[in-house]
């Protein structure tokens, strides 16, 4: 039979080109007329070198680089190794409709993208790697032509190795974190090695990709970097950790089982792992939880992974994953799929886009990267070439992406989220982003990320980053019903009638905004730049009839009638009155900045707003020296406002009782009810606390000029309830001590009035009738 295999980049390293290298192999062993089609074009010398790195690796086959629909046709049977190439089936029917198509899906279905077009009309069968996959992929597609096969493990070569015990971890994988989720197991080695003091743990990390700079700053915020190496030169003896939410089969940890390895697995969101592995004596299944997870790794550290339990597994092995003749079995369920399918041409959809343009696609896109990668640009760019050059990039840039605007729909369950301009995922747009999560699971959201770090926080919560500013950022905004804000939107998007723009702001406006600055010019020039952004707002979040005059004077509301006013509180609070006695919310808090667990550690929130211009310490108070008057059991955390992160290096190496964690890492909400003392100057920090009904300490250090600069809504000496303290560290650790309880009422009747504990669920249903 004349068989071809397209894949996308047969010279890379992976475990989809090492499936495909097997497959070849297979089809060829068979006895085959076997041709790969490399959709990334190629040299002769890469199939001569692939050809020496791996023995026999493409023998016997023939290996043409893609061009079109061309590339496809002429063969008996089509093997389609790439989700987001089974569109091409459609063309290749409507050609010839005798070829047969296999369509196999490699990843986990979880990772397969909404807008992914399978044409399932035109592919004859579906081959997964587990029987629960093949039932999963058969209901929710609706598609019941999709039969279970391992992918073909023919260059795992089982080796019976002597045990050894040891203390190295290694991950070999593609550095994809949303993926891999590599960065819990930095977590793990953070906790292992700095609450534990386990400094012989050493993890070895191998392979490439995207998330390489994040791992990087990781270690780096970690403390890691002398127990943490990247492509290094791996160890003899390891244990082989995976914490990937979903795998199909995962290569990488057969190899190290086979070479005599144990394997701490992920069992996956989905068990797929745990079907697979279940029964190996080389596996030990972890739970992203880090106290047990350590026990579970240090037992396997100690353990060895005797002669006869290698024997069992290699047993185990052959009669799962060997097919005496895997070609055979292959072709066999496909032509049963194909025959059951029986395909009519009529039936197929025309493709929407064809194998020549999606190459062409394909090509610019790998252009434009390298391009990216490879010129950087002078800081300052004064001559009129590059200037005019630059001028006409953007202007094109710009109408292009008008155009996909006008070409883009907006759709009803799908909701842009945006917390700080992306600087983090926090405040009232990621509770109410939560709260419409919960009321409706089938939602879409999408939701603003300035780096890495913060889109390791959005994916923890089963959302999407997209990366401020980026291609991908605006298509999100222009397809989203919902857009949630805590600040202005960028100019640069544009608000489509569809879209409904929730603005929550960001706390309680203690300090005087816009319309109600105390410098005249300063207020006229925000005045004139804030308006236009304001008439882009149809709802605004009010928590008491007092913010509402506040903001509707700053904001000069009266200028936008038809905006909507959502008096129900703000939801970041509902967050604060419901957990504020829960022992086990804090716990977990406790453990996501502090890797630890302990009831008895009291925390003080040291929480200064910002000035303008640069400083190198956000106070005068010696914190070292406060923390130093206090019980052991006390800590402080500093939390930076964003335009001082640069700080947080000064502040976390200040004293091991002293904490400052990365912005982008906070929410702090969380941090509140840590919390069990805050200190503040101007901050709408306090108000928030006040839910509480803890200690509030305000310290003022220039109240006078900030006053006179800036200017307050009110005075804060009416805050009965709030401590004033002086600057010196006598004071403040006195009034910490010796702080009682405190009933914040006034505060909250009169700034917070419409706060409850439904707040967010309110908010979020009403959202969802406009």
């Amino acid at each position: 039979m004349r068989i071809k295999v397209l894949g996308y980049n047969i010279f890379q390293v992976g475990g989809t080109s090492q499936s495909n290298l097997n497959l070849v192999r297979a089809l060829v062993a068979g006895g085959h007329d076997v041709t790969y089609v490399n959709f990334v074009g190629f040299q002769k010398r890469h199939v001569q070198e692939l050809k020496q790195s791996k023995e026999a690796a493409l023998a016997g086959a023939q290996v043409v680089a893609f061009r079109g629909i061309q590339s496809l046709l002429d063969t008996d049977m089509l093997i389609i190794t790439r989700e987001n190439f089974f569109n091409m089936a459609r063309e290749v029917k409507q050609h010839d409709a005798n070829i047969i198509v296999l369509g196999e899906i490699h990843g986990p279905l979880a990772y397969l993208p909404e807008q992914t077009t399978l044409a399932l009309d035109a592919i004859d069968a579906v081959r997964v790697s587990t029987a629960e996959i093949a039932e999963s992929f058969a209901q929710h597609y609706a598609y019941p032509y999709v039969f279970p096969m391992y992918v073909n493990t023919a260059h795992i070569n089982w080796q019976i190795a002597p045990p050894i015990t040891n203390r190295n971890l290694l991950v070999k994988a593609r550095f994809e974190d949303e993926v891999k989720d590599v960065s819990y197991v930095l977590k793990l080695m953070r906790y292992a090695i700095h609450e534990k003091g386990q400094h012989d743990v050493h993890l070895y990390l191998q392979g490439y990709g995207p998330s390489l700079e994040l791992y990087k700053r990781l270690i780096d915020y970690y403390a890691l970097t002398n127990y943490v190496h990247i492509n290094e030169e791996t160890p003899e003896a390891y244990v082989y950790i995976s914490a990937s939410p979903y795998e199909t089969l995962g290569y990488s940890i057969l190899e190290s089982i086979a070479s005599g390895q144990r394997a701490l697995i992920y069992p996956g969101d989905d068990k797929v792992l745990a079907h697979i592995y279940k029964s190996y004596n080389a596996v030990d299944f972890i739970q992203k939880d880090l106290a047990t997870d350590y026990k579970t790794m240090m037992t396997a550290f100690e353990k060895l992974y005797a002669l006869a339990q290698q024997q069992e597994d290699q047993q185990r092995y052959e009669r799962q994953f060997v097919q005496e003749d895997y070609a055979k079995c292959l072709i066999t369920q496909t032509i049963r799929c194909a025959t059951e399918h029986a395909i009519q041409v009529t039936n197929v959809q025309k493709p929407k886009i064809t194998a020549k343009q999606q190459y062409w696609e394909g090509q610019r896109r790998r252009l434009v990267g390298k391009l990216k990668r490879s010129i950087k640009l002078p800081k300052k760019l004064t001559h009129n070439v590059w200037s005019q050059r630059i001028s006409r990039a953007v202007l094109l840039g710009e109408a292009r992406l008008k155009r996909m605007q006008r070409q883009q729909s907006v759709r009803e369950n799908h909701i842009f989220v945006e917390s700080f301009h992306g600087k983090n995922f926090s405040g009232d747009p990621k509770y109410i982003a939560l709260a419409l999560q919960y009321l409706h699971p089938e939602a879409i959201f999408y939701v603003s990320a300035a780096n890495e770090f913060v889109d390791m926080e959005i994916r923890s919560y089963g959302m999407i980053p997209v990366r401020f500013g980026s291609r991908d950022y605006i298509q999100a905004f222009d397809q989203c019903r919902y857009v949630i804000i805590n600040g202005n939107l960028w100019d640069k998007l544009t608000k489509q009638k569809e879209q409904c723009v929730i603005q929550t702001w960001h706390g309680f406006p203690l300090k005087r905004m816009v319309n109600d600055l105390m410098d005249l010019e300063e207020r006229r020039r925000q005045a004139a730049q804030f308006k236009p952004r304001m008439l882009k707002w149809d709802v605004l979040l009010t928590s008491s009839r007092q913010y509402e005059r506040y903001v509707t004077s700053a904001f000069d509301l009266d200028a936008h009638p038809s905006l909507r006013i959502f008096p129900y509180g703000a939801p970041r609070n509902s967050y604060l009155i419901r957990y504020q006695q829960d022992e086990q919310e804090r716990a977990m808090i406790q453990e996501k900045y502090l890797f630890t667990k302990d009831a008895t550690k009291c925390y003080i929130l040291f929480c200064p707003t910002w000035r303008k211009g640069t400083r190198n310490n956000v106070s005068d108070v010696d914190l070292v020296e406060l923390i130093k008057t206090l019980p052991s059991n006390y800590e402080i955390i500093v939390k930076l406002h964003p335009n001082e992160g640069h700080l947080q290096r000064t502040y976390q190496a200040m004293h091991q009782r002293i904490h400052c964690f990365a912005n982008e890492l906070v929410d702090i909400q969380e941090l509140y009810l840590l919390a069990d003392v805050l200190i503040t100057d101007y901050s709408s920090a306090m108000f928030d606390y006040a839910h509480l009904q803890r200690p509030i300490l305000i310290l003022a250090e220039d109240t006078e000029a900030y006053r006179q600069e800036i200017g307050f809504y009110f005075d804060m000496a009416e805050l009965t309830s709030i401590q004033r303290v002086r600057t010196d560290v006598t004071a403040i650790s006195s009034a910490i001590k010796e702080a009682l309880n405190v009933n914040h009422s006034d505060i909250i009747e009169r700034f917070m009035t419409y706060d409850t504990a439904t707040s967010d669920e309110t908010v979020a249903r009403k959202i969802w009738q406009c």
